[in-house]
């Protein structure tokens, strides 16, 4: 299945490629011609998961909501000048502007998939070929349009709605409640015609995925609009439990294996493949490519990886703190301490063994740079031994089973239930080596510091972080905020030029 998406997805791509005019184009094919068989129709929903590769670029969504977290920097070090404007240091010190080059690629990100399901279902509409799937297919469709909105919703507040593709005026820009009823109707009304498991359509938007969207829809409407929906977050985890086609795995990381495509517990992800999202002139910015952002340049001999790493991005050592070193199975996806090579030897540079420390001198400060084996680094994915070339083949998890588990006990503990909820955060806390909870350790607290220490690097943070009051606080190179206004990010000043009809999130200025 992973493969067959991968070429029907980079089949697409290649059509939609050509720019020399004086050719063929066959990416205009009239959709009355081209829809004419169910693999058509499914080659050109691949779009929209051909364009969910760009997710974990650095320089888009994955970097901008997981570096102005605290559980990733990328300091300048000696010897490395990655500085890229100061991009990464604007992120983690929430210093953003509108001009900020991160902010406005994960804003096209969104819109393009937005754009890009549009466009798939007017050609849909226009096709006259009729088959078992088509009407799922199309829910498909709607449902990832609806996943777009929530990350545009979440991260930018009031943004623009559009869902008709042949609709060439400027949208105009809605307020975020309309948005919220959008993507909980569009959902609701297209749910139902989905897959039970990721295992039937994987990589693909399935039910599991759907009222994930919505329990993170409904666990964050306190924060977003003051109107609790804990009972709603409850219905929707529980909507994924009775489905039973999901559970936790024995193994916290063997969802996140090269070939995690067998997890149970993954409900939805990005389907990447060192052979297949590697090529041609789309694919540099394609790539999953953990190695390279976080692996020490010696690295390279400690995982037998046959490509360049260029010793960024760590986590703060405050976050790293929160780990239990000697009982949490979880705390090997950190990297610390002294390394070795693959063979068990000293992994040396310049004569002196690699030693990861917590500690990092500075953030961005020329006069005392970070040193190179500053801030430990992440290794939740396993690395691939002999990885040649910039992609990963591991497929990154976007959503899993243990996040409705801890979003229903969650919910739970808010609404005064604890009781309810001890047994939900126990499966995952077990299984990570620990022992149980006990009813009165439940403290929202705690329950922040378990989820950071379960989903590092998944793209939950930010939105933890802001639930529970703790965005705007003082921590490792980023000082007390006097206002709350970047709980959302600015909108890109390219978007308020191309669209008048914006109005630009409160406290930035174009």
């Amino acid at each position: 299945m992973k493969k067959i998406l991968f070429t029907l997805s980079v089949f697409v791509l290649s059509i939609c490629s050509c720019t020399n005019l004086d050719e063929t184009v066959y990416s205009s094919i009239p959709s009355d011609k081209f829809f004419t068989t169910e693999e058509e129709f499914l080659m050109s929903a691949g779009r929209v998961y051909s364009h969910l590769l760009g997710y974990t670029h650095y320089y888009n969504i994955w970097g901008t909501i997981t570096v102005s977290t605290d559980e990733a920097l990328s300091p300048l070090r000696q010897f490395n000048q990655w500085v890229d404007g100061g991009v990464w240091r604007d992120l983690h010190a929430h210093t953003f502007t509108p001009a900020h080059d991160n902010i406005r690629q994960t804003w096209d990100f969104l819109f393009q998939g937005i754009s890009l399901c549009n466009q798939i279902l007017y050609e849909f509409s226009q096709a006259k070929l009729d088959f078992s799937v088509k009407e799922s297919m199309i829910a498909e469709i709607k449902v990832m349009r609806a996943w777009f909105y929530f990350n545009a919703m979440d991260l930018f507040g009031n943004v623009p709605l559009t869902i008709d593709f042949t609709d060439v005026s400027v949208p105009s820009q809605k307020d975020r409640t309309e948005i919220f009823a959008f993507i909980e109707k569009e959902i609701k009304d297209n749910v139902d015609l989905l897959a039970d498991a990721p295992s039937e359509n994987y990589g693909r938007a399935t039910k599991p995925f759907a009222y994930t969207i919505l329990a993170k829809m409904y666990l964050n409407a306190e924060k977003w609009f003051g109107t609790p929906k804990w009972e709603e977050t409850i219905d929707a985890c529980d909507a994924v439990i009775n489905l039973h086609t999901l559970q936790l795995e024995s193994d916290f990381f063997t969802n996140f294996k090269v070939n995690n495509q067998n997890s149970k517990e993954n409900i939805f992800v990005i389907v990447y493949d060192k052979v297949y999202a590697n090529g041609g002139d789309w694919g540099w910015a394609l790539r999953f490519r953990f190695h390279q952002l976080t692996l020490h340049w010696e690295s390279t001999r400690t995982f037998g990886i046959i490509d360049e790493t260029w010793n960024g991005f760590c986590t703060s050592q405050s976050f790293f703190e929160t780990f239990d070193l000697v009982n949490d199975y979880r705390s090997k996806t950190w990297l610390y301490g002294p390394q070795v090579d693959a063979s068990g030897a000293p992994l040396l540079w310049y004569g002196t063994q690699v030693d990861f420390t917590p500690q990092i001198n500075s953030l961005f400060d020329e006069s005392n740079p970070a040193y190179h084996n500053q801030g430990v680094r992440f290794a939740k994915y396993e690395y691939e031994n002999g990885l040649q070339g910039e992609c990963m083949s591991n497929d990154y998890v976007v959503y899993r089973y243990a996040d409705i588990l801890m979003m229903k006990g969650e919910a739970l503990v808010r609404n005064n239930q604890a009781s309810l909820a001890l047994p939900l955060f126990n499966e995952v806390r077990i299984r990570a080596g620990l022992p149980p909870y006990q009813t009165n350790d439940l403290t929202l607290d705690e329950i922040y510091a378990e989820r950071g220490r379960e989903f590092v690097w998944e793209g939950s943070r930010r939105q933890d972080m802001i639930r529970f009051g703790k965005w705007t606080a003082a921590r490792d190179f980023k000082a007390t905020e006097t206002d709350n206004h970047t709980e959302l990010f600015p909108i890109p000043a390219r978007a308020m030029t191309n669209n008048p009809n914006l109005k630009q999130n409160s406290g930035y200025i174009n």
